[in-house]
């Protein structure tokens, strides 16, 4: 029997450090992390120990023959970047970190989302399982961010952000849309694993009310950031972008949760009554997504499109997508049995992966800018299918353990949750 200990309204369970740090969820997580922690070490050694050189050894070189070659190689890294390593190569400025950050944070902003949506309307298992998804939803939002922060440019553009404010940038919409959204969702969480009760009923109305309007706010501003990006038709051709946003990450978030679902609610008596309503709202949502897709096909420049769809470095994740994205998951989910969703589910979250790295490396595969002779100024936008080499590069060996190691650090933030309030059973016995 768990023994609590109640604070702030809240019962807190007693668990040793033992139980609070090595259990076995942990200990996967533990893994992962130090996987993450070789990419880490190497990654930044590859990025910022290397060699670099100033006017006064350039002067003292150009007498040296032997040294020239050192010398221009150090100046390479310096103007161009190692091309090793994608996410600072000039050619592809977003790569497997961008990814991993939409696909994360969106995949767990939708499933906060849903559960809101699941609120609003009363859905019978909802307050039993909403404490536990949206704490595993704000865990998958954490580990995006993590992975975002990992290419040390974007904590570098927060530094700079404050110093020298450009109120009109992408970053001043995020920030402060992040410094709201993580605290209330936290609140949210509060208020279903609280004592207080009555409290909690009176305010459950407003709070899923803002909760919903706040995820929209997200979702739109995204969409906002991305289309800003003009030469990029993959992105700013997509009607109303931020509900495709939201509609593929529903698809990442579902998934996860039935995944979570067989992982930690199988022994609960409503376990089946969630995985047919996780396998209803992953119908819908593959069906919306399969008719964006359509839409999508119809409406974005056809010169960019056949780039993603045939003849270019990112086609298989395109098809990929539409294959475990959304065809499988669509006859699985069909069937309403437990082992077909599962695998549906785990299908859905491989596929909308593959979807966010067809969307991040496909928007990038043309080069931007003209300052190397080969963007669209030297070849005309409008001659896609004649750039040739394509702006993409594929992730390094080390980027890969990195977001390896960002998923670890987002079981870790789950695992340590609901370690200390017990987010899966708390509200075992909970009703509208």
């Amino acid at each position: 029997m768990n023994e609590y200990k109640e604070c702030c309204g809240i019962n807190i369970k007693k668990v040793s450090l033992g139980e609070l740090l090595f259990n076995k969820t942990m200990i996967i997580a533990y893994i992962l992390i130090a996987i993450g922690i070789i990419g880490w070490f190497e990654l930044y050694g590859l990025r910022f120990g290397h060699f670099f050189v100033n006017n006064h050894e350039v002067m003292l070189a150009a007498g040296d023959p032997a040294k020239l070659p050192e010398i221009a190689h150090a100046l390479k890294e310096q103007i161009f970047n190692l091309k090793e390593i994608e996410e600072v190569n000039k050619d592809e400025p977003w790569g497997i970190f961008v990814t991993q950050y939409v696909y994360l944070v969106y995949g767990g902003s939708a499933l906060i989302f849903l559960v809101a949506l699941m609120e609003l309307f009363k859905v019978k298992v909802a307050p039993k399982v909403a404490a536990a998804l949206m704490s595993f939803g704000i865990a998958m939002a954490l580990g995006g961010m993590i992975s975002i922060a990992s290419d040390w440019g974007n904590p570098l553009n927060i530094y700079w952000m404050v110093l020298n404010p450009q109120l009109h940038s992408g970053m001043w919409m995020m920030l402060p849309l992040y410094s709201v959204y993580i605290p209330f969702t936290l609140i949210e969480i509060y208020f279903l694993i609280t004592n207080k009760r009555d409290l909690a009923r009176k305010l459950a109305g407003v709070l899923v009310i803002l909760g919903i309007i706040i995820d929209i706010i997200e979702f739109y501003i995204q969409g906002i950031l991305f289309n800003l990006n003009t030469p990029r038709h993959l992105w700013t051709d997509i009607p109303a972008l931020w509900v495709y946003f939201l509609i593929t990450g529903a698809i990442t978030g579902i998934g996860g949760a039935i995944i979570f679902a067989f992982l930690g609610l199988k022994n609960k008596p409503y376990f089946e009554d969630f995985i047919k309503t996780a396998a209803n709202i992953g119908l819908i949502a593959v069906i919306l997504a399969a008719i964006y897709e359509v839409i999508d096909f119809m409406v974005v420049d056809p010169k960019w499109m056949n780039l993603i769809i045939a003849g270019s470095p990112i086609s298989w994740m395109y098809w990929g997508w539409i294959i475990l994205g959304i065809a499988v998951p669509f006859v699985l989910f069909l069937t309403k049995k437990p082992s077909a969703v599962l695998i549906g589910g785990i299908s859905a979250v491989i596929g909308t992966f593959l979807m966010r790295e067809a969307f991040i490396y496909g928007g990038n595969i043309v080069p931007m800018t003209d300052r190397f002779g080969t963007g669209p100024e030297a070849t005309s936008l409008y001659n896609l299918a004649e750039i040739t080499p394509y702006a993409y590069i594929p992730p390094h060996t080390m980027e890969i353990l990195v977001i390896i190691g960002c998923l670890g650090l987002g079981i870790a933030i789950y695992s340590i949750i609901d370690s200390l309030f017990d987010v899966r059973s708390v509200n075992d016995h909970a009703d509208h």
